[in-house]
């Protein structure tokens, strides 16, 4: 399961906030990342996306999981797209808002590093 690990960062209220949506032209097709959703004790939210290549439109979670010194930026299981570019290209988009809003945030383990914009 793809998924960015961000090291540094312990507050998935913070996560949320830094991440802003977009919509983006890709080689035949589309990334949109179209609204955002944070659950009560601020611990987990959900990050709304489509990713449309090739003709093929997926709607989709990104989940953020807050642990004690990282957020987790994975598929939320329950969505379970097929595991294109796109999509994988919408999840290191967010992974990079959320690095950006603290010069302290880090990428930990990840298996998406060929997507991360450094």
């Amino acid at each position: 399961m793809p998924h960015i690990v961000l090291e540094n960062i312990n507050s998935t209220q913070k996560a949320y906030e830094s991440i802003t949506p977009f919509s983006e032209r890709i080689e035949g097709g589309i990334l949109k990342v179209s609204d955002k959703y944070i659950n009560s004790s601020a611990q987990s939210a959900l990050i709304e996306s489509i990713a449309v290549e090739a003709g093929k439109n997926q709607t989709f979670f990104i989940q953020l999981s807050e642990k004690k010194t990282s957020i987790t930026v994975r598929l939320l299981p329950l969505t379970d797209p097929e595991k294109t570019p796109g999509v994988k290209t919408v999840m290191a988009r967010i992974a990079k808002q959320i690095k950006d809003s603290d010069s302290s945030i880090f990428y930990g383990k990840t298996n998406l590093d060929e997507y991360l914009l450094h």
